[in-house]
């Protein structure tokens, strides 16, 4: 496996990623099915795009530590209602 693979890159991600837990592992096992094709050469633009959303989803879960500023997309669209 090349050092830049998306196979690679979402086993860093869920390594740093000690919030993560069993409840998570449907989400990542759709991610590390996307990430195979990926490395395979599936590289359209939707699957790349399927890929992404993924990866937000699962990183937008992560616990906000004390003191960190908010996402201001986040906030704009929780205003908005």
């Amino acid at each position: 496996m090349s050092s830049r693979s998306f196979k690679r890159s979402v086993e860093k991600f869920v390594k740093a990623s000690s919030w993560l837990s069993a409840e998570h592992e449907p989400a990542l096992v759709m991610l590390r099915a996307m990430a195979e094709e990926l490395d395979g050469g599936n590289l359209t633009p939707a699957m790349l795009a399927q890929f992404g959303l993924a990866y937000r989803s699962l990183a937008k879960l992560a616990p906000v530590a004390a003191g960190e500023p908010a996402d201001p997309l986040e906030e704009a669209l929780r205003a908005a209602g």
